[in-house]
């Protein structure tokens, strides 16, 4: 089997034999020669897990581990769903480290850890309930604050919002009709029992699960902080701590949540301007599909006869991502896990950059066609799954004006469009949705 150009970028990155980008490059290597496939789209999906996923993932548990060991932490707990592969790296990595900390899965989601932390009396300012790649419609809307649309449907009509799916908030008029609608009596009404039965239990799952002790370290992929703000300011409401934060990357908005003395960031955090010429173009999709998980997004919580608190799920298994190919996904980086041998100390983000921007911006056809086919969902209440890419159409787009849609990898998307129209569309990659600089509000 051919070196891959990932493994020639490791390569390129190593100082000397057997350091971490020199493992890395074997490791590579050998988790490519150990797993079979059957197609060329399994084979996409094992260079890309072997190439730049395990490299971003295991780089960035390997410091977790060391930083949790610097800030004598007593426990990581990686909140679901993206952190449920890093959870399955630590367990693999911890002993080569000889770290002794306890480590847990934990259950969370936007939809109940941001409902818990909203006041009732202000839902239209509350953003997350309108906000994300795909903006919410009343259906969204309602499966957010845990209501049914159609028990609602006289309150929709008189605040004037639109109940065609394809109408969302960051359409004209949609979002103001969207705000009364949440700001009408009834809908306040049954919100405010649902927050606050929702609060009681996060309050008891986080004392459950030692999610807010000084010494605990949550895990997770990243980004505003605004769910872990949730947390925290539900639980110091109760008395209780506040944890530290790990995550692969920090991009907290100026009305968000951040701690710059407990959070902290492995590739980079635009609050610090830290890591900045490290961060590739909408990093946030790239990173939250590699950490892709098996089950469906957490609903909600019940306590148990026994008064334990659980985990309710939208589904038992994440049937999408099973079948686009996660467990050839997840084999490989297993097994590049376990061909790591030797010292695991070293700088790896500028390899983890490389490689990433290689793949995400500079993607073959083959990686566009099988990465783009896995289907990611940004909503909260899991309503808007999309393919990663559709190809750009001239009729659709083009030089004269384009759109990105529901595209959330752009130069996935280029790759499988036309000659004539990837020609077109060179002249607008200088638009800031190219760049993929962090969204704002």
């Amino acid at each position: 089997m051919d070196i891959s150009r990932y493994e020639r970028i490791a390569i390129s990155h190593s100082g000397k034999p057997g350091d971490l980008a020199a493992q890395f490059a074997v490791a590579g290597r050998a988790a490519r020669l150990r797993m079979g496939t059957r197609s060329g789209h399994q084979a996409a999906i094992r260079d890309v897990a072997a190439g730049v996923a395990a490299p971003a993932l295991v780089g960035c548990v390997l410091w977790m581990l060391r930083e949790a060991q610097r800030r004598k932490l007593r426990r990581l707990r990686f909140l679901s769903r993206d952190g449920q592969v890093l959870f399955e790296l630590a367990r693999r990595l911890a002993p080569k480290l000889h770290i002794d900390i306890d480590l847990e899965y934990v259950y969370s989601s936007r939809i109940t850890w941001s409902l818990a932390a909203t006041d009732p009396g202000r839902l239209s300012s509350a953003q997350w309930l309108f906000n994300s790649f795909m903006k919410s419609n009343a259906t969204d809307v309602c499966a957010r604050l845990g209501l049914c649309a159609e028990d609602y449907l006289p309150e929709l009509a008189a605040a004037g919002v639109s109940l065609d799916p394809e109408h969302r908030a960051d359409q004209a008029g949609q979002l103001e009709a969207l705000r009364r609608f949440v700001d009408s009596p009834a809908v306040a009404e049954a919100a405010t029992a649902r927050v606050a039965a929702m609060r009681s239990l996060l309050a008891e799952y986080a004392a459950q699960h030692d999610l807010v002790e000084p010494d605990t370290g949550l895990v997770d992929a990243g980004w505003t902080g605004r769910m872990i703000g949730s947390l925290v300011s539900v639980c110091e409401a109760c008395g209780m701590s506040r944890p530290n934060v790990l995550l692969w990357g920090h991009e907290p908005r100026a009305s968000g949540w951040t701690d710059p003395k407990r959070v902290a960031a492995y590739m980079y955090d635009t609050s610090r301007g830290e890591g900045l010429d490290l961060r590739v173009p909408d990093a946030p999709f790239i990173v939250e599909t590699f950490c892709m998980g098996d089950h469906g997004i957490v609903s909600g919580y019940r306590k148990t006869p026994t008064a334990r608190i659980e985990p309710i799920l939208s589904a038992e298994t994440n049937s999408a991502a099973v079948a686009w190919g996660l467990e050839v996904y997840r084999s490989v980086l297993y097994a590049f896990c376990d061909a790591l041998d030797g010292n695991h100390d070293g700088d790896v983000r500028p390899l983890v950059h490389e490689v990433m921007d290689a793949f995400w911006c500079h993607p073959t056809i083959e990686e566009a066609e099988a990465w783009g086919s896995y289907r990611y969902d940004s909503d909260p209440s899991g309503t808007a799954a999309r393919k990663l890419t559709h190809a750009f159409t001239p009729a659709q787009d083009g030089h004269a004006g384009w759109s990105r849609g529901d595209r959330a990898w752009l130069a996935g998307s280029l790759a499988l469009s036309l000659p004539t129209v990837r020609t077109e569309l060179r002249a607008v990659e200088s638009d800031p949705d190219w760049a993929g600089a962090p969204a704002t509000d």
